[in-house]
C-alpha cells in the first residue's frame, strides 16, 4: 500500500476493493439469505404445501431476475458452456440436497443435520485444493476452524447451556439426539457435497463472458422444471389454494432470498473463490437465530453470541487468507 500527497495510489485502493467488496457481499447476503428459514416457516404455517413453497420460490425468483436482466440488457446465454453451468448448479445446489436432505430429514435428528452442513466449506477447501484452485494457506485454515468452532457452539447450545448451569442429565436437554440411523445419515452426507461440488463448479465452469445477473437468472430459470415435477406428482399445480396474501408475501421473500444467495455464490466466487465464499454455511445459521428472535420472539441463549463472535473471527481470517493467496498468483 502506497501513500502520495496524503492519498492511496489506485493500485492501494483497487486493493482496498477487492479485499472489502467480497467481505461486505458475503456477510450482508448470509445475513439476508438467514431469513430465508423464517420465511419458509410463515409460508408452511400459512398453508402452503411444501411442494408448492419450493417450485413458487423457485419460480418467483426467476421471473424477478429475467425482468432485472432484461433490463440491465444482460439476459441469461444459452451456449453450450452456459446451459452446463446452469443444469450443474441446478442439479447440485438445488434438487441432489433437497431430495436427500428431505429423505433423511425423518430419521436424522435437526441438530445432526445443521452439523452435517457445516462440513460444505472443508469439503469446499479440500475440492477446491484438489482442483488446484487453491493453495494450503494457514490463515484460511484457521478461519474454516473458528467458523467451524461457531456452528459447533449453536448445534450443540443446549449441552453448554446445561454444563454451564451444573445440570447433571445433560443428553435429555441436548440439541443433539444421539440415536439415528447410519443409513440415513449417510445419505445425508450427499447434501454437504452436492453443495462443495456446486462451489468449486462455478470456479471451474463459469464462462469468462458471464456476468452475475446472466448466471444467477440462468440457474434459477433452469431449476424450474427440477421443481416442478415433484409438485404435478404430489399436490398437483399448486396455486395457493386456501391461503392468502400474506402466504404469497411469504414465498416471494423466500424467493427473493434464493436470489441473494446465487447472486453472492458466483460474485463471491468470481472475486475470492470458492473456499471463501464457503464461509457463507457458518454465518447463516446465526443470522438464522437471530432472525428468528426478531420475528418470532425466538430465544437466542447468550453462548451464541459467543458462536456469532468466533464466526466472524473466522471470515476475517478466511478473507486476509483469500487475498494473500490472490497476491501470490
Amino acid at each position: 500500500m502506497i501513500i502520495r500527497n496524503g492519498e492511496l495510489d489506485m493500485d492501494s485502493k483497487n486493493e482496498i476493493s477487492t479485499s472489502i467488496v467480497p467481505f461486505l457481499l458475503l456477510f450482508l447476503g448470509a445475513i439476508i439469505y438467514g431469513s430465508f428459514f423464517s420465511a419458509q416457516i410463515l409460508a408452511l404455517d400459512l398453508g402452503v404445501t411444501p411442494l408448492g413453497l419450493a417450485f413458487w420460490q423457485g419460480f418467483l425468483g426467476a421471473l424477478i431476475l429475467i425482468i432485472f436482466s432484461l433490463i440491465l440488457r444482460e439476459p441469461p446465454k444459452f451456449s453450450w458452456d452456459h446451459i452446463r453451468l446452469y443444469s450443474s448448479i441446478s442439479l447440485f445446489a438445488f434438487s441432489i440436497p433437497l431430495i436427500a436432505l428431505s429423505f433423511a430429514a425423518p430419521h436424522v435428528p435437526p441438530g445432526i443435520l445443521a452439523l452435517i452442513l457445516t462440513l460444505i466449506p472443508s469439503l469446499t477447501y479440500l475440492f477446491s485444493f484438489l482442483a488446484k484452485l487453491e493453495k494450503f494457506n494457514w490463515l484460511s485454515t484457521t478461519g474454516l476452524a473458528f467458523g467451524l468452532a461457531g456452528v459447533l457452539i449453536i448445534v450443540f447450545r443446549d449441552t453448554i447451556m446445561a454444563l454451564i448451569a451444573g445440570e447433571s442429565n445433560i443428553l435429555s436437554t441436548s440439541s443433539v439426539d444421539g440415536s439415528f440411523s447410519g443409513t440415513w445419515f449417510i445419505i445425508a452426507l450427499i447434501a454437504p457435497l452436492g453443495y462443495a461440488a456446486s462451489n468449486v463448479a462455478v470456479a471451474l465452469m463459469r464462462p469468462a463472458e458471464a456476468t452475475t445477473i446472466q448466471l444467477s437468472t440462468g440457474v434459477l430459470t433452469f431449476s424450474i422444471p427440477i421443481l416442478v415435477v415433484p409438485m404435478l406428482l404430489v399436490d398437483g399445480f399448486y396455486f395457493f389454494e386456501n391461503t392468502d396474501y400474506k402466504a404469497f408475501s411469504a414465498v416471494l421473500w423466500a424467493g427473493i432470498t434464493n436470489i441473494v444467495i446465487f447472486v453472492t455464490l458466483f460474485e463471491v466466487v468470481f472475486r475470492r473463490g470458492p473456499v471463501f465464499f464457503s464461509q457463507f454455511n457458518y454465518i447463516t445459521p446465526a443470522a438464522a437465530l437471530l432472525w428468528a428472535y426478531l420475528i418470532f420472539s425466538a430465544n437466542v441463549p447468550p453462548v451464541v453470541w459467543v458462536a456469532i463472535a468466533l464466526m466472524a473471527i473466522g471470515l476475517y481470517l478466511a478473507n486476509r487468507g483469500t487475498a494473500a493467496n490472490l497476491q501470490q498468483k
